[in-house]
């Protein structure tokens, strides 16, 4: 049997480390891109380079079946230089790098947020198309990139979409089980707006059936839908505390969103962006994947909870 040799990009990241893990329990071969030299990923044949540097793609792509693409700059707070300059310049290298090494397969981590945050209960499939208004540079980004990938024709992608991603590791799960913990989550509101979730594992399971099934286009992929109370309710729940009882509403916590971000040198610990995340419904619609590619998701929310938990109070200190 011929194996597949997958190069992926931002193999060491949140996402990453599952995509490599899951294509090696499955006899890919893989290589891996750090910009860090002496750095090696495990079970990865690791090369030195970086996707804004043009030319130190060669080494790493040259003798590749197809590329997983999958680093970016993936936040709500930076300068839109940093933004353009990786996730829409590095693409447009990785996707160049392919066309002239004869790589015709290229499968894409894009984001949920390219649909921005409707707030109703209407779920969003993949021929929604992008939202006119992204509500920050990184949505922003992401739907310019997948417009560069468009342009290559001779490019066989698929596009994964996933929303809210939330599993052991990861700066997201810090974050949130963090404030919880400590009493300083609330909600906006009631707590009663709905958000789909998505564990990077199953993430990680549908970039290996796209492979497999050589399926072209975009898809999202959700693991779960919950509201954000009973996501707050199940962390505190593993914590053996008592869940959170503040409540703001959305335009005071709008307004301290605004106001930190007004005050801020650094990143701020509450922005206009997540308090419309955690203050508005959105719901992913991942029929396609599963009808399409066959996917079922593993984790559900009390499975992704105990993981988000465990990995949390044993690992994370």
């Amino acid at each position: 049997m011929i194996v597949m040799k997958i190069l992926i990009t931002g193999a060491s990241g949140f996402i990453g480390t599952y995509i490599v893990k899951e294509l090696l329990d499955h006899g890919y071969e893989l290589y891996s891109l750090t910009r860090k030299k002496e750095y090696t990923i495990p079970g990865t044949k690791t090369f030195t380079g970086d996707i804004t540097n043009f030319p130190s793609l060669q080494p790493a792509i040259e003798n590749v079946d197809a590329v997983i693409h999958n680093a970016a700059y993936a936040n709500d707070w930076g300068k839109r230089r940093t933004f353009y300059d990786i996730n829409v310049t590095g693409t447009r290298n990785v996707a160049e790098a392919c066309e002239e090494n004869n790589i015709n397969r290229l499968l894409y981590t894009s984001t949920a947020g390219i649909y921005g945050f409707p707030n109703n209960l209407d779920p969003i499939k993949e021929s929604d198309g992008p939202t006119p208004k992204p509500l920050n540079d990184y949505g922003d980004t992401k739907i310019l990139s997948e417009n560069v990938l468009k342009e290559y024709s001779t490019l066989k992608t698929t596009i994964i979409r996933p929303p809210m991603v939330f599993g052991a590791g990861g700066k997201p799960t810090r974050i949130l089980v963090s404030k919880v913990e400590n009493g300083k989550a609330g909600y906006i509101g009631k707590g009663e707006k709905y958000i789909s979730v998505v564990h990077p594992a199953d993430v990680a399971q549908l970039f290996r059936l796209a492979l497999d099934k050589e399926k072209e286009g975009a898809y999202n992929v959700v693991s779960f839908t919950c509201s954000i109370r009973e996501m707050f309710e199940a962390i505190s729940e593993r914590l053996n505390i008592d869940p959170p009882e503040k409540r703001f509403p959305f335009f005071v916590a709008y307004l301290m969103g605004y106001l930190s971000e007004l005050v801020a040198r650094n990143e701020p610990s509450l922005t206009r962006f997540r308090v419309i995340k955690l203050g508005t419904s959105r719901i992913i619609d991942g029929t396609k994947a599963k009808k399409e590619l066959g996917f079922i998701p593993n984790y559900d929310l009390d499975k992704t909870v105990e993981d988000m938990v465990s990995w949390y109070v044993n690992e994370d200190k």
